[in-house]
């Protein structure tokens, strides 16, 4: 990682270096060495050099990020503490702690190459494969301040979203060196998160390879947007579009257990590709999950989930339960999701968002409008596929979706968030309550961000 930071994390990419070596030798994952796009060709090597760093990085979606909103619920325990996760699980991260800083750097970086590859873009001929990619450009830059919002600033249907600094500084085009930005409130920053996923839904094709966004794809996550910021019909629309479209079907009782080591599975609306040359290594979501490696995110057999999920045998999502209890080290019962291809645990797909996650928010969305009965319509039907035997149900209420967030989206990054945005409390490691508006809740701004930029206020806490 890099030991220089510039301020606001995102000036430092402007020029579009390379942020690995990977980059020098691999042009196909960045932009060509003067930083022109001249052909569709060179903008689809600059969408891979947004990527890159996502799925290399520590605290990125292949790392601790993709884990980060079920390390803080008590679901899990630390069999051997290696230093790693733990710092999540205990709440413990300060103000100069790399899973601040890490996140705050790539994210922003990776949202200034888009930045300049969405300037360069514009100079092209306008063709539908230009707009294509220039859409998942659009895309990327979305999806990064959401999840850096995730991180760094409360939910806003929380909060009072028009409060000054209580958003995170938006990054939206290519700015001079000197430039130092403000956090902007969180009305502002979630309104240019739903306005990038919307122009990105636009442009985009309806089809894509697996790793790459679609029109859906941008769809399914201003769902997700919507929810946070409370705006639920538009929510339900978005999600019975993703539904509708056919494109995407729920796994079911026969296939659920074999997924999870495969790519572009039928319910993966987008997930990141992984490869064995291109993975955060011994980071990876896989290697803490398993004995034999850091061994920091088992199953808590006293937390809802475990409990759940060991006295459900007609539920399939039971036998995601990998049992290393047998093991000569680190023993313990350990989450599934992550197996790693062909034997590798480093190697892993992860599922940014499926369409289980759009009948959930669905479901989440009407219950918040007073609607039981359609809510559970959803939930019956992800239900059906789930559990041998079920039989539909009338109504449910807000803790009865919430469950179903953490039997169906365990190990997907979701868990914390989806207690949070309803202002439910969840439980730590500790057994104590963690609330909604808990301090702790979010990450501190990295401390070298605001000794460059007296202008950036620091979360309260910190």
């Amino acid at each position: 990682m890099k030991k220089i930071f510039l301020s606001l994390g995102l000036i430092a990419g402007l020029t579009l270096t390379s942020c690995s070596d990977f980059l020098d030798k691999e042009p196909t994952n960045a932009l060509p060495v003067d930083g022109s796009i001249t052909s569709a060709k060179d903008l689809q090597y600059a969408i891979n050099g947004v990527a890159y760093p996502l799925t290399v990085e520590r605290m990125s979606y292949a790392s601790e990020f993709g884990i980060y909103a079920d390390l803080l619920t008590n679901n899990y325990k630390i069999v051997k503490d290696n230093g790693h996760s733990s710092r999540i699980t205990y709440y413990s991260i300060n103000k100069s702690d790399e899973f601040s800083e890490t996140p705050y750097y790539y994210f922003y970086k990776s949202i200034a190459e888009a930045n300049k590859a969405l300037s360069e873009a514009e100079k092209l001929e306008q063709t539908d494969e230009i707009k294509n990619l220039e859409g998942q450009l659009y895309a990327w830059r979305g999806l990064l301040h959401f999840d850096l919002a995730r991180m760094f600033a409360h939910i806003p249907s929380t909060v009072d979203a028009t409060a000054a600094n209580s958003g995170i500084v938006l990054a939206t085009k290519v700015f001079e060196p000197e430039y130092i930005g403000n956090r902007n409130t969180l009305k502002e920053t979630y309104d240019q998160i739903i306005s990038d996923l919307t122009k990105a839904a636009e442009m985009m094709e309806e089809e894509s390879e697996t790793g790459y966004f679609n029109k859906y794809a941008a769809i399914a996550l201003r769902s997700r947007a919507y929810l946070y910021v409370g705006e639920y019909q538009k929510a339900i629309d978005d999600a019975n579009t993703v539904i509708n479209s056919k494109k995407y079907s729920l796994y079911t009782i026969d296939n659920y257990t074999k997924v999870w080591d495969k790519e572009g599975t039928e319910e993966s609306i987008f997930e990141l590709l992984i490869t064995s040359n291109y993975t955060p290594e011994r980071y990876a979501i896989g290697y803490y999950c398993d004995y034999s490696g850091y061994s920091e995110m088992a199953f808590n057999e006293e937390g809802d989930l475990y409990k759940y999920l060991s006295t459900h045998p007609k539920d399939v999502r039971s036998k995601t339960i990998k049992d290393q209890t047998g093991a000569k080290d680190n023993k313990a019962y350990y989450p599934g999701k992550f197996p790693g291809r062909e034997g590798n645990l480093y190697v892993n797909n992860p599922k940014i968002i499926r369409l289980s996650e759009l009948y959930l928010i669905a479901a989440e969305a009407y219950s918040n409008l007073g609607d039981a009965a359609k809510a559970a319509e959803y939930i019956n039907t992800l239900r059906k596929n789930r559990i041998e035997g079920y039989k539909d149900v009338a109504s449910v209420t807000i803790d009865d979706i919430l469950n179903e967030y953490t039997y169906e989206l365990y190990q997907e990054n979701q868990i914390a968030f989806a207690y949070w945005r309803n202002k439910k409390s969840v439980t730590n490691v500790y057994g104590k309550e963690v609330k909604y508006d808990d301090e702790r809740t979010i990450l501190p701004i990295p401390q070298r961000e605001i000794d460059l930029n007296a202008n950036l206020k620091q979360n309260a806490g910190y």
